[in-house]
């Protein structure tokens, strides 16, 4: 296995440190909105990883935190007092319940975003520890930490991180001190000495969610809370660290200076996913270029989606068009469409040992998704094997021995990239068994030679939007495109 790390800019062979446990933290969501589709990247992203390193039989000990608490939720909170709307506890709102209003915006969300994964079929963490359940005492020790190394200091009721006593800052991101100097600035309310210092801790303002500290009521940065809960988890040092793109600085910048500065290793290796943008730009509420997981899902079925994402590498940023997601379905119905022609043929049969030889294929898939999970060559595999087991079914001999072995090299692929993981067809039930009961009807039609019936049958079907194909192995249909 090679993963591609962040620190050093090099694919490099991974080996977890306490092998068979691979220990891996992944930056979770801010909860102040509705998952929108550059969510469930990162989250697919790092389920992938984790399914295949689980394919090298180590065990994933995976840690991904929620934000509950951030100014982003606080504005949300306010925006919904302003509104004069009810909280979900069913309390009028007025200028004292804007505590439980974050609450209750952080818990709506986290539950929506809890939803969409679950819609996905992708697999919670290990553990999901909520910032504000950490902020004393994990957070609180953490800063006071810092404060006794001398790298952070007490200004005005909040706390900050002095950049330019730590000596690595700027290695994660390939930064200089000069390069990050430039265009920054103090903000009016901020009592840092140097601009390039960041938030550890943040005096309490009024009606704002806020913890007892030694510097004070208040609440922490959005940065030490990763650090913190990190740590807690895995241990002082750990294999992965995982997030977006866009993490890398400042988030995970000064996650590492935190980290270090307060003499723990952190983690071994980072792996960061490209972004997901619109017509070229980042997606932003602000541009009105904002795709929900529900926009897509109301007309797409949960795999069309994860074989978007898959067909670009994850470092790769990855443009959002409809146009991607109906190519994406004519992908997946290829898949479908064999699943279920080999259903269609198996008809009770089992067993056997003429199957096809897929060896070199699974070989091709394993050794892709061990080069820095190269998932669309990946995926290409998959579709070579959906071509050779259509071939298969067509063929007339031994067909459905032959396929076998390609359906079950299929599945287990397929769900190491969380594929097939709901159905293996989006018809309904009622109207798979229906069109093959009038399916074998047919076939006993003809073999009866009763022609006109086989037609009118053959007639109903395609009125139906079904087509039929009558090969040497039998009669196979599927849905017009």
């Amino acid at each position: 296995m090679k993963l591609y790390n962040t620190l050093t800019r090099t694919v490099e062979p991974f080996e977890p440190k306490r092998p068979p446990t691979v220990t891996m933290y992944v930056c979770g969501p801010t909860v102040y909105d509705e998952p929108h589709i550059g969510h469930v990247r990162s989250a697919f992203t790092f389920d992938v990883l984790r399914r295949a390193l689980e394919s090298h039989n180590w065990q994933v000990q995976l840690v991904r935190n929620v934000t509950d608490v951030d100014d982003k939720i606080i504005e949300k909170a306010r925006q919904e007092l302003a509104r004069g709307q009810k909280s979900e506890v069913g309390s009028q709102t007025n200028s004292a319940d804007l505590k439980q209003l974050c609450v209750d915006v952080s818990q709506r969300y986290l539950r929506r975003y809890h939803e969409v994964l679950e819609r996905l079929q992708i697999a919670p963490p290990t553990v999901e520890p909520l910032a504000t359940e950490h902020v004393v005492p994990e957070m609180t020790d953490f800063i006071a930490k810092l404060s006794m190394q001398g790298v952070a200091y007490e200004a005005g009721g909040d706390v900050y991180f002095a950049v330019r006593k730590f000596a690595g800052y700027g290695r994660l991101s390939n930064r200089s001190l000069d390069e990050l100097q430039a265009g920054v600035r103090i903000e009016p309310g901020e009592h840092k000495h140097d601009p390039l210092d960041f938030a550890l801790w943040k005096a309490a303002k009024p009606g704002e969610p806020s913890w007892k500290s030694p510097w004070g009521e208040g609440r922490p940065g959005w940065h030490i809370e990763c650090s913190a809960m990190s740590t807690k988890y895995l241990g002082d040092e750990f294999d992965i660290h995982g997030g977006g793109l866009d993490l890398i600085f400042p988030h995970h910048e000064n996650e590492v200076a935190q980290a270090h500065a307060a003499g723990k290793p952190f983690a071994r290796v980072w792996v960061h996913h490209g972004l997901v943008t619109v017509r070229g730009e980042k997606m932003s509420k602000s541009v009105g270029n904002f795709v929900t997981v529900d926009e897509v899902l109301q007309q797409a079925h949960p795999d069309y989606l994860k074989i978007f994402f898959l067909k670009t590498h994850y470092r790769s940023p990855i443009d959002f068009a409809t146009e991607r997601i109906t190519e994406a379905k004519k992908n997946w119905e290829e898949f479908s469409r064999f699943f279920q022609h080999f259903d269609q043929k198996a008809g009770g049969v089992s067993g056997g040992s003429e199957v096809i030889d897929v060896a070199d294929q699974r070989k091709a898939f394993e050794q892709a998704l061990a080069d820095d999970l190269n998932t669309p060559k990946a995926l290409a595999v998959l579709f070579d094997l959906v071509n050779l087991g259509h071939r298969a079914l067509e063929s007339g001999a031994d067909t459905l021995l032959v396929a076998r072995g390609v359906r079950d090299t299929l599945l287990e692929c397929g769900r190491v990239l969380g594929l097939f993981t709901q159905g293996l067809s989006d018809e309904p039930a009622a109207v798979l068994q229906r069109v093959q009961a009038l399916v074998r009807e047919r076939d006993e039609a003809r073999q009866q030679k009763n022609f006109a019936r086989a037609d009118e049958i053959r007639n109903q079907l395609q009125l139906a939007g079904f087509l039929l194909t009558d090969t040497a192995g039998g009669t196979l249909w599927r849905r017009k495109a």
